[in-house]
């Protein structure tokens, strides 16, 4: 569920900081899955109304217009939108403003000068609806920033209600939540009375039929009401809900549904068919479906219905599949004048089978199958009834219809203090108890002894002494009374049935972290630097490493051998005061030395191809103190993999270990890395590099000096291989992963196209930031960057290459045209132009 911060903050004031907020819902047993923040958006992004839209000859698509923004002269502006039109009121980006990282700049579309660009709502980073420009209320003001209409800045959360709390699946119920937690003001919205015009012409029957699938059902008639888009105010509610805008009546209904957690359905009162035709009365008919019966519903899919689907049926055939989805048959549409506005609650039980068997996913749905209180429709309907009015006119006829067979009892539920102080471990006082429950409101009814479970008669809630105190007497008979505190539960809390829910909520109240802690748990591992740590280990495995387990102990010597700076060497080397040997006389400072010591060992007993690997701490004085950063170095040489007849194996080279440090970062979420020369003294300088994410080292590959080998009697000339080196900063990338979250990304809708550039570039310009300016382009559209070709020869100036890539680009929103995807590339093509000065081959 998402909900914005705004919204919330109308019914509870909410406290400034996010971070605490979102700390506050949390200890409320709200957990936040995500946050998305809407920044404001600059003054120079403003009101705007279209005076002229002409089609540019020789497009498709595109669109000149005049735009008034209350400036002293209109402004010319190009647009692609299918919506844009003359009179249209939308959101004009003048050039300077920054949308999204993306300055907007005068320019040239085919040929014409643009001075702005007017705005979709995923431009502004509202949604991401990008099908068309933003339309406004036709009475909005001209030339103001646009920051008060769409409430910016704003901060939405992703929540995660628990399938036992229904009563959070709506703004009110996390405000009240919020409320007892912090002890702010609950702010409800006032509800008007109840008031209706009587209208025999404007009859409804209304027929229940199973009241085991349906214990109560609503309806309440409107006419006269005008069918038309919503007010920005409302769709701008449910757009950073996560909810798309219809019409006024249908928002309504969602606006509702999101406040209260009830959800709501509105029919069209003349598409509604009698039960006979002597009786021209619409109907609605709560009933079973027959067997084999069809239902087309709004999503223009039709389903095949038995009689263990529940349906809202008008005196024919079937109008809604109850609690699931409406029909299309009956939908409000622009020629809607008379509506049914239906309230209900169902059996959780049959919305949750009919939802699974027909596949059907819908926010009512996911309400229903919580179990929702019969007792809320009528309040629930009135709170939709005042919007609309509101927002589409009309007036109330006839009383509310309810078929409420069997009104559901004032139910009262006991806690014993001394229970809970039992099961928690601390003490809360009678007055303590009251107060947090009556903030979620429970009322508290009165004392007595403890029964179980609900209690429906409050005759039943009796205490002896409590007699005894009424008729004056201050010296108690020893009776044996289990003392408890009695409470109504408010309909909207199903899930409160036992006295342990009462005390589950107190705890939460009054903070689990005030229960006592008789031993505290010591903090033995840091579990991110083992996931870590493991992760690294693991992917290192899977590439076909052997790990090798080396003393921490070394020979001071072995530094020397790898061409370590001495005076370095000196300032960091940790010597031992009494060594075993001397080839243990010191604490390692790398993980090489004795790997090539391992490789060494190993070739001579005749094993040419090695993927040695070792992970482990070194040892660093740092002045006065010492560090131990986690390290993994891995020493590789001869072929990539096996022998197989149909894959024949090659030498391992740079590549190889490009694809495992850069699958290595990717796998960590370290996307944003960047490649640089490595300069290492044991290296090949022109065979080595490494991977950054900023300033902070995580990996380097190369390859090993022959004379750094043989140094260690590996004589690369005789052996006629290579040695190659990863070297992983493991402590590094603990570091840069904490806090990186997963999250999830749909599937693309809409396909993807690719596009192939070959460009004469200079050598000294790496791939790494060819790719990244030309994904900075559009980021929205160029989804990745591949090289599949590099040349390098005569035809070719000396210090040049030719590099040809492969760009996949693809449209989260639409299936991308032809047109659209040449500006594109042309704009890549002109930025690789001015910036490198490329040729294009």
């Amino acid at each position: 569920m998402r909900v914005s911060r705004r919204w919330l903050n109308s019914y509870i004031e909410l406290t400034p900081d996010l971070d605490d907020l979102q700390r506050q819902l949390t200890f409320s047993g709200i957990e936040v899955e995500a946050v998305h923040h809407y920044p404001a958006l600059a003054d120079s992004v403003i009101t705007a109304r279209i005076i002229s839209s002409e089609a540019i000859p020789g497009t498709d698509h595109l669109k000149v217009c005049l735009v008034e923004h209350g400036g002293k002269d209109p402004v010319q502006v190009v647009c692609g939108a299918p919506n844009c039109r003359s009179g249209l009121i939308s959101v004009l980006a003048l050039p300077g403003s920054v949308l999204q990282d993306y300055e907007i700049k005068t320019t040239r579309l085919k040929g014409v000068e643009s001075a702005g660009m007017l705005c979709s709502e995923r431009e502004l980073g509202i949604s991401d609806n990008h099908a068309g420009i933003i339309e406004l209320d036709a009475d909005t003001p001209i030339g103001i920033p646009v920051n008060d209409i769409f409430g910016l800045p704003d901060t939405a959360f992703e929540l995660e209600i628990t399938p036992n709390r229904p009563d959070l699946l709506g703004y009110l119920g996390i405000a009240r939540d919020l409320s007892a937690s912090t002890g702010k003001p609950l702010i409800l919205p006032e509800l008007q009375s109840d008031v209706a015009d009587t209208d025999p012409q404007a009859g409804l029957k209304l027929i229940l039929e199973d009241a085991e699938l349906c214990p109560r059902y609503t309806a309440r008639l409107i006419k006269d009401v005008q069918v038309k888009d919503s007010p920005q105010w409302l769709k701008t509610a449910l757009i950073k809900s996560g909810m798309r805008p219809i019409n006024n009546i249908v928002d309504v209904t969602n606006y509702v549904m999101l406040e209260t957690g009830h959800p709501l359905h509105a029919f069209d009162y003349h598409k509604l068919q009698p039960l006979t035709g002597d009786d021209p009365t619409p109907a609605i008919v709560v009933r079973r479906a027959r067997n084999g019966e069809k239902f087309l519903a709004l999503d223009g899919n039709e389903y095949q219905l038995d009689e263990n689907d529940l349906v809202i049926g008008d005196g024919q055939v079937p109008s809604a599949l109850a609690g699931v989805i409406g029909g299309r048959e009956t939908a409000i549409s622009e020629t809607t004048t008379t509506i049914v506005l239906e309230s209900a609650a169902f059996h959780p039980g049959s919305i949750r089978r009919t939802a699974y068997k027909h596949k059907i996913t819908t926010d009512s749905a996911y309400r229903f199958e919580r179990h929702l209180s019969p007792a809320v429709p009528p309040q629930a309907s009135l709170r939709a009834t005042e919007l609309i009015l509101q927002v589409a006119g009309g007036k109330v006829v006839n009383q509310l219809y309810d078929a409420y067979p069997e009104p559901v009892k004032t139910q009262y539920l006991g806690i014993r203090p001394e229970r809970f102080e039992l099961l928690i471990g601390f003490s809360l006082s009678s007055e303590e108890i009251k107060s947090y429950l009556e903030a979620l409101g429970l009322n508290f009814h009165q004392y007595g002894s403890y029964r179980e479970g609900l209690i429906s008669d409050p005759n039943l809630i009796y205490c002896h002494h409590g007699e005894e105190e009424k008729a004056g007497i201050t010296e108690f008979t020893h009776i044996e009374c289990d003392h408890a505190l009695y409470f109504t539960v408010p309909p909207y809390r199903v899930d409160l049935t036992r006295e342990v829910d009462l005390i589950e909520e107190l705890a939460r109240l009054a903070g689990y972290d005030k229960a006592p802690q008789k031993t505290a748990v010591p903090q033995i591992m840091d579990r991110h630097a083992h996931q870590i740590r493991r992760r690294i280990s693991d992917h290192l495995v899977r590439c076909g490493c052997y790990e090798v387990v080396n003393y921490s102990f070394t020979d001071p010597d072995q530094h020397a051998l790898l061409a370590f700076d001495p005076i370095e060497t000196g300032q960091r080397l940790i010597r031992l005061i009494n060594p075993q040997s001397s080839n243990q006389a010191a604490l390692r400072l790398s993980l090489i030395p004795n790997l090539l010591i391992n490789m060494s060992h190993n070739l001579r007993q005749g094993e040419r191809d090695l993927k040695l690997m070792e992970i482990g701490k070194l040892y660093l004085r740092n002045g006065d103190s010492y560090i131990e950063p986690l390290h993994l170095s891995a020493l590789l040489t001869g072929k990539s993999h096996d022998e197989h007849w149909k894959m024949p194996s090659g030498d391992l080279d740079q590549y190889h270990l490009k694809g495992w440090a850069e699958g290595l970062l990717n796998n960590l979420q370290l996307p944003d890395y960047r490649i640089v020369k490595a300069s290492r003294p044991y290296l090949i300088g022109s065979d080595s590099l490494s991977y950054q994410v900023g300033d902070t080292l995580c990996a380097t590959i190369g390859r090993i000096i022959p004379r750094i080998a043989q140094a260690f009697d590996i004589d690369t000339t005789v052996l006629k291989q290579d040695i190659w080196l990863l070297d992983i900063e493991v402590e590094n990338l603990i570091e840069l992963t904490r806090g990186v979250k997963t999250e999830f990304v749909a599937l693309p809708r809409y396909p993807s196209v690719t596009r192939d550039l070959s460009f004469v570039i200079s050598q000294e310009v790496s791939y790494s930031e060819i790719a990244a300016a030309i994904k900075n382009v559009d980021v929205s559209l160029i989804k990745d960057v591949k090289a599949f070709d590099e040349y390098r020869g005569k035809q070719i100036p000396a210090g040049f290459r030719s590099l040809s890539l492969r760009l996949i680009v693809q449209d989260a929103e639409k299936t991308l045209t032809d047109e659209r995807i040449d500006q594109l590339i042309a704009s890549v093509i002109r930025m690789l132009t001015d910036k490198w000065q490329i040729k294009m081959r």
